[in-house]
C-alpha cells in the first residue's frame, strides 16, 4: 500500500495529462479519418476541449511539484540561504492561501453548476463534471504547495540548475 501512494504522489499528474494529451492525438485523429470518408463525430471537438482543459488544470499542480514554476527570482538567489528559505516558504504560504480561497470559490461555482443541471451540447455530459477540475486542481496545488514547504525546510528540494554559458 505505501508504494501504491508514493507511486500516486510521484506521478499523478503525469499520467493524467499524459493520459488526456494522448486521449486529444486519438481523438482527433479518429476525426480526420471520419471527414475523409464524409462521417463526423459530432462530439469530438468538445470530448478535446475538456481534455485540454483538465490537462492544463492538472498541470499547474505538476509545475509545482516539479518546482518549474516560472518565475524571477534574481533578488532571491542575491540573498543568503537561510533568507532564501524563509522566502520560499512565505511564498508556498501564499500560494496554498490563494489557491485555498480559490478553491472555496471554485467548489460553490461548481455547486451552483450542479444545481442548473445544465450540460454539455454534443456530449450530454453534465457540465459540474467538467468544471469539477478546477477546485480539485486547486486543492492539488496546495497539498503539493505543503509539500515543497516540508522539503524546503527539511533541505530535501532539489531543484537542478543548468549553467547555459558552457553550452555550445
Amino acid at each position: 500500500m505505501k508504494r501504491f501512494i508514493k507511486f500516486i504522489d510521484e506521478h499523478v499528474e503525469e499520467y493524467f495529462m499524459g493520459f488526456f494529451l494522448i486521449g486529444i492525438a486519438c481523438v482527433m485523429s479518429i476525426q480526420i479519418v471520419m471527414r475523409f470518408i464524409g462521417m463526423s463525430l459530432s462530439w469530438a471537438e468538445e470530448l478535446c476541449r475538456y481534455f485540454y482543459l483538465w490537462s492544463v488544470f492538472l498541470s499547474i499542480s505538476f509545475t509545482i511539484k516539479k518546482g518549474i514554476v516560472l518565475r524571477v527570482d534574481l533578488l532571491l538567489s542575491k540573498l543568503n540561504l537561510k533568507v532564501q528559505k524563509t522566502v520560499e516558504i512565505l511564498l508556498q504560504v501564499i500560494t496554498i492561501t490563494v489557491f485555498i480561497f480559490l478553491s472555496f470559490y471554485a467548489i460553490r461555482t461548481v455547486a451552483g453548476i450542479k444545481e442548473s443541471l445544465q450540460t454539455s451540447p454534443a456530449m450530454e455530459l453534465p457540465m459540474y463534471l467538467v468544471y469539477l477540475i478546477i477546485p480539485a486542481s486547486f486543492f492539488l496545488v496546495a497539498v503539493r504547495s505543503i509539500q515543497q514547504i516540508f522539503l524546503i525546510a527539511t533541505n530535501r528540494n532539489m531543484k537542478v540548475e543548468i549553467d547555459y554559458s558552457e553550452a555550445e
